[in-house]
């Protein structure tokens, strides 16, 4: 029992000395689509917007079929759209903005394609996100008014995600990833009728440049 105890602890040691740690800054467009669907129909929004963070790459192992660890990070995401219509005569505009916290926890495979100058990677793994702020805002003949989705609606504020893309790193400072975000959470928090099943779900589809510390 001690023998194996001390295996683990050696093992333990080994692999936090030789991981290799890197933090990271990013930028980027996204794009977030939020459906809704209820008996059969359904329907959306398409918000442009663009999104900051912070990553930390944590690198477990790098052999010669490549480098594997986990790449936890912080990201804020906005996403706005905007509609004009006009009503008998008078012209509406309703607008919508997003505000989002997420935090990804992603396990990440890089192979070196050129070694120390070109590294492509490919990264999953859950995003639990929060939503600070959803406002929507009326105006026409010179009138506004403003709600809150999360205030005033059965809009729910958190969700979970799944998340998976690609990107490549270059010469280990610069890189560019694409990527999409699966919501898994229905997000309707109002109260459902028998044949009036309501279901509301967010995906993000995002690219961006980064850079490595």
């Amino acid at each position: 029992m001690k023998k194996i105890y001390f295996i683990l602890v050696a093992a333990a040691m080994f692999i936090a000395m030789d991981a290799k740690a890197q933090l990271g800054v990013g930028v980027g467009y996204n794009l977030l689509n939020s459906k809704a669907t209820a008996a059969g129909e359904s329907d959306s929004d398409d918000l442009n917007g663009f999104y900051v963070e912070a990553t930390y790459d944590i690198n477990f192992l790098n052999e010669n079929w490549g480098k594997l660890g986990i790449q936890p990070g912080l990201r804020y995401t906005f996403g706005a759209e905007t509609e004009t219509e006009e009503v008998l005569g008078v012209k509406a505009r309703a607008s919508l903005t997003e505000h989002y916290l997420d935090v990804p926890v992603l396990v990440k495979y890089g192979y070196d394609a050129i070694p120390s100058k070109l590294n492509v990677h490919a990264f999953a793994g859950p995003v639990f996100s929060v939503g600070l702020a959803s406002d929507i805002k009326l105006s026409a003949d010179g009138e506004s008014e403003k709600s809150s989705n999360y205030k005033d609606s059965v809009y729910g504020r958190f969700d979970l995600k799944f998340g998976l893309g690609a990107g490549v790193t270059i010469v280990e400072k610069f890189n560019v990833k694409l990527g999409y975000n699966f919501g898994l959470l229905n997000r309707y928090t109002g109260e459902q009728i028998d044949d009036y099943k309501v279901k509301m779900h967010t995906g993000v589809f995002y690219i961006g440049v980064g850079y490595n510390f």
